[in-house]
């Protein structure tokens, strides 16, 4: 079957089922909106499913009647929708526009691209917003396109932040979520919850953020560290610095002082203090989790694992059950609390020589 006729028989489909009240599960990709004990979220079990799901992203098409790169997914549903089967306690509760009113709101849209809706409103710039509760069918598709010329080719990620709110109020915003189009964003390494307080033995531990524009810090500290679980003892912030790079797409975070916590998981948040510095509008990361330049076995913290953290190594390295003395828990790899032939093992696994 052709394309065009593909896209006949789906559009068949979705008439069928509108003009007869039955919701068959539509082909295309989205992001399906609920409620837990009041938070909004979104479910991205569908997103990337008809793109790059390995790498995350959706390769873009080249349109020669339009002169845009395109592609036509993901949209929004919600789980009220009966066609997936969500369960009702995470369905939103209510009268759309009367109990509760569901927004997306644009945090962060790559330059030169927009994005059309079923019902040909355009978004094409930060602080865009669309209600999805005034919809009919809980289900709305999107087109994302790039103006940008056909050659050459972009080699490049476009992306759009989003977040929903509620401006009815029983529910809480999300956190925002990102999409990206046409080549996956850079590779990095993520940590879930954000930061595990495993550093304290460290030289220069450092937490980093890549944004997908140049950044500024306004009159605050970028970040705010807290305990994850309470959100308090902000003295954590304290102990780092930080430096933004050349470019602004990057911010770094040095430890500077003081002791992390071995038993806790902390928290790093991005204050309000951290701005695009085009738009002034709060600065959206490529992931809203920090990752840790931070190897296993790197005992002097220039970020590699050579001969000199082997010597760093040997020194400390008392056996078993021997409890790791003072500037040496980085010899501990398997944090038991000694440094024996276990942890040497999981250091020549980490060995790659010193960076060129």
């Amino acid at each position: 079957m052709k394309s065009w006729q593909s896209s006949i028989v789906v559009a068949i489909v979705i008439s069928y089922a509108i003009a007869t009240g039955i919701r068959a599960e539509c082909p295309l990709d989205h992001y399906f909106l609920g409620q837990e004990d009041e938070l909004l979220f979104v479910e991205k079990s569908q997103v990337y499913r008809h793109g790059v799901p390995g790498e995350g992203y959706y390769p873009l098409s080249w349109s020669p009647i339009y002169h845009r790169w395109s592609v036509g997914e993901p949209g929004f549903s919600d789980t009220i929708d009966p066609a997936y089967g969500f369960p009702p306690e995470i369905q939103l509760e209510g009268t759309p526009g009367a109990d509760y009113e569901i927004w997306f709101e644009i945090l962060d849209l790559s330059p030169d691209f927009k994005i059309q809706m079923n019902d040909g409103t355009w978004l094409d710039a930060i602080g865009d917003r669309y209600n999805l509760s005034d919809w009919t069918e809980h289900h709305v598709h999107m087109k994302y396109c790039a103006y940008v010329p056909e050659s050459p080719t972009p080699d490049y990620p476009f992306y759009v932040t989003y977040r929903l709110v509620d401006d009815l109020g029983p529910y809480q915003p999300t956190p925002p979520f990102s999409l990206v189009f046409n080549v996956p964003t850079p590779t990095v390494e993520v940590a879930e919850p954000v930061y595990r307080g495993v550093l304290s033995s460290l030289t220069n531990a450092e937490i980093a953020f890549t944004f997908h524009r140049p950044i500024a810090v306004i009159d605050g500290p970028p970040v705010t560290i807290t305990d994850e679980a309470t959100h308090s003892h902000d003295y954590y912030t304290g102990y780092f610095d930080y430096v933004i790079s050349p470019d602004g797409l990057t911010l770094t975070l040095a430890q500077i002082g003081g002791t992390l916590p071995n038993e806790i998981w902390l928290e790093i948040a991005l204050t309000d203090h951290t701005r695009d510095a085009a738009t002034d509008f709060a600065a959206v990361p490529f992931t809203h989790f920090t990752h840790i330049l931070y190897l296993p076995g790197n005992c002097d913290g220039d970020k590699d694992v050579d001969l000199d953290d082997f010597a760093s190594f040997v020194a400390c390295m008392e056996g078993p059950r021997t409890p790791v003395g003072s500037g040496c828990q980085c010899a501990d790899l398997d944090e038991d609390d000694d440094a024996d032939l276990v942890d040497f093992a999981q250091l020549q696994k980490a060995f790659a020589g010193p960076l060129p």
